[in-house]
């Protein structure tokens, strides 16, 4: 029905329509949709069959705005995934807005927020990025907005206006790609303004080409704004932000300044809805590497390794994975992000794998690491051992109170003692030289926080005191390079020259000490011997 009724346009509309696309095409490979949208580029809008516009330009239909395809899971398209009133598995759109709420309280304890009733938070999203020509990476949406409204698409941006009243009282206005018909039918459906506002409990909701016009009504009445000033999440934005609140000969902004602390600071902490859904990402990752490890053999390419990763996290509903795997046989296991995963496994050596999977925008981040053929060699086993003991120690330590740079001190200590002992340290060393020796052989910290990001809120620092809610990662490692085999390993410990294991769990911080989310992945000898 759709061919038919575009079949049936005019001639002359069709030239037209062309010509309006070729611009487009033209102007994309120098930009994203999102800056087209932005510089008001004249757009191609089609009526469905059925539908009508508005007097406001907005794609209406006779029937409820949710009951149609918004573009994301909804209740509508996923009933047994999502439920009514929900914007993402198990989360209320009450839980984003006590979120926009707890944020602006945030920016009320500024100086700022003190001084000014005025302020203006301006949270872009991420736009559609190209590897080549008219080739696009898989969209990943800024985390900070979707933790704010739960929202998808690209290209969209919340407006957060605290005016005239106490904070934390705001409004919540999205700007989102309109509805298209011709772009929807390349690109899938859209939400639209209207399916934007409903799906996600905003106040208001606007087409993304109006943002411009109303930033501008802001800058001549003395707000203060909040945007990301140490970083560019969408660069189009980054210009219209900057040109509609400077463009009048009146602008008065009071001041500006960064958002990102605020917003991590919020982010940080998990809510029960979301541990839920880090959990359900922590089991699948378990299950994934149940079944690489399985099958696992010599000969096989590490490529086939993360295929198998990526196979099993999706067919268990993952979105993707949470980054590109490191999948290292042999002595590439002393490469901390070896990503090529192109060698062929052998026999004899270990394999380090480290991924984890994406389940709807919360990340789970995983290491094991086992032997290609099946078998432990003993000085293999002993210098495994050492590390899974620390790994375990660190997690019945990990307890609200203490801060991971804590965790990570006891941890080089732990470890220092047991190296020492089967001789991958010499003996009789000073502190100084010990604590050197220590920062080849583990190069990187125990541990950090989880959730959104697979390093997430990396403005908190890891001297923060954790809290219930937190969820972090403890994974120690032992690296030994080919140098450090040369010139320090005992002649007992030669057979571990190039052998790098690293163990890693997800936790989150309880009451009562801390829970691994990725229960069931196997780390024991015996679970990871055939």
């Amino acid at each position: 029905a759709l061919i038919g009724t575009l079949a049936g346009y005019s001639m002359a509309h069709r030239v037209a329509t062309s010509c309006c696309l070729a611009r487009a095409t033209w102007r994309r490979k120098a930009s994203s949709q999102f800056c087209r949208q932005l510089l008001r580029a004249r757009h191609v809008h089609q009526t469905m069959p059925g539908a009508s516009y508005s007097s406001d330009s907005k794609l209406t239909t006779g029937r409820g705005l949710l009951d149609r395809d918004l573009g994301q899971p909804s209740h509508f398209t996923h009933p047994s995934l999502i439920g009514e009133e929900e914007v993402l598995p198990g989360m209320h759109k009450r839980e984003f807005a006590e979120r926009r709420e707890r944020l602006m309280q945030e920016i009320a304890k500024t100086h700022s927020g003190m001084t000014n009733l005025n302020h203006l938070v301006i949270i872009p999203g991420a736009p559609v990025v190209y590897m080549s020509q008219d080739v696009f990476y898989p969209f990943h949406q800024n985390p900070d907005l979707l933790y704010l409204t739960g929202y998808q698409e690209p290209d969209a941006v919340l407006v957060l206006e605290g005016s005239g009243a106490a904070l934390p009282s705001h409004k919540s206005t999205l700007y989102v790609r309109p509805r298209d018909l011709y772009r929807e039918l390349w690109d899938g459906p859209r939400a639209g303004p209207d399916g934007a506002q409903q799906l996600t409990g905003v106040d208001e909701a606007h087409p993304i080409d109006m943002l411009e016009k109303h930033l501008e009504s802001y800058s001549s009445k003395g707000y203060s704004v909040w945007y990301y000033t140490k970083k560019t999440v969408n660069p189009a934005c980054d210009e219209v932000v900057i040109s509609s609140l400077t463009k009048s000969q009146e602008s008065h902004i009071m001041s500006v300044h960064d958002i990102s602390h605020q917003l991590q600071t919020l982010r940080v902490t998990k809510s029960p809805s979301e541990i839920a859904l880090m959990k359900k990402a922590g089991q699948i990752s378990s299950i994934a590497f149940k079944e690489c490890i399985k099958s696992t053999c010599p000969g096989m390419n590490e490529s086939e390794v993360e295929a198998r990763m990526e196979y099993w996290s999706k067919k268990q509903g993952a979105r993707r994975l949470s980054f590109v795997p490191v999948v290292a046989g042999g002595s590439k296991a002393n490469v901390l992000h070896n990503v090529s995963n192109n060698r062929e496994l052998k026999a004899g050596d270990l394999v380090l794998v480290d991924a984890g999977c994406d389940y709807h925008g919360y990340m789970s981040d995983i290491t094991r690491t086992w032997p290609v053929d099946g078998k432990f060699t003993a000085a293999q086993k002993d210098l495994y051992e050492i590390v899974l003991a620390v790994k375990d120690a660190s997690i019945k330590a990990c307890r609200s109170g203490i801060s991971l740079n804590f965790l990570h001190s006891a941890a080089v200590d732990m470890l220092a003692n047991e190296l020492t002992a089967l001789g991958i340290i010499p003996k009789g060393l000073s502190k100084s030289e010990v604590s050197q020796s220590m920062g080849e052989l583990l190069p990187h910290h125990l541990g950090h926080f989880l959730g959104m990001d697979v390093h997430d809120c990396m403005e908190v620092d890891r001297n923060v005191v954790l809290e219930p809610g937190m969820v972090a990662t403890i994974e120690p490692g032992v690296y030994i390079t080919e140098k450090w085999s040369e010139t320090v390993l005992t002649k007992g410990a030669k057979e571990l020259a190039g052998t790098g294991i690293r163990i890693e769990d997800d936790v989150v911080i309880t009451e009562s000490g801390c829970e691994v989310l990725n229960t069931g992945c196997p780390q024991t000898i015996s679970e990871l011997e055939k």
